[in-house]
């Protein structure tokens, strides 16, 4: 079954549209906890937790043969770091800034890449759409609210190692 995901998301016409922390970035962010410490607190905003992030190879390795032109990212933002999250997510993969769309609120993801699918590949099939995302609750949400294929980002730790 995940085969076909594999090979869907392979394809050139595929869209993709990735979310970004825990699926583009480590969410180890923290000193002692995987989540950043500061999280929720007013001094979380003034710091660029993505100016050390590092490239996750696997999928890097997958995004530089994709047409950039079919990437996308979708991110829930509640702290204000869509300018810091846009500049890592260029500099690591080279999706573009304006590739990326946020939301206060994670139920919207499913309704904004609907609407991004429809304004840019209105004649698209809906099974050459693909979110990915390290959210169960989010995947279940794709799954409900939109006729799009899910993954979870483990899906390139699996077949990178398996498969080359």
């Amino acid at each position: 079954m995940i085969n076909k995901i594999w090979e869907l998301i392979h394809k050139n016409d595929t869209v993709i549209f990735f979310d970004i922390d825990g699926t583009l970035t480590s969410y180890n962010y923290g000193e002692y906890h995987a989540h950043h410490e500061l999280d929720f607190t007013p001094e979380f905003r003034e710091v660029n937790i993505y100016a050390d992030c590092r490239r996750l190879e696997p999928i890097y390795n997958f995004i530089k043969g994709h047409d950039m032109d079919r990437i996308f990212c979708i991110s829930r933002e509640p702290h204000g770091h869509e300018d810091w999250k846009s500049e890592m997510v260029e500099r690591l993969y080279g999706i573009p800034a304006d590739h990326c769309y946020y939301t206060l609120d994670a139920s919207e993801k499913p309704q904004i890449v609907k609407g991004v699918v429809s304004r840019l590949f209105p004649d698209i099939s809906p099974k050459s759409v693909v979110c990915i995302d390290d959210n169960d609750e989010t995947l279940g949400m794709y799954m409900k609210e939109t006729p799009f294929c899910t993954a979870h980002p483990m899906l390139f730790m699996e077949y990178s190692e398996n498969r080359g």
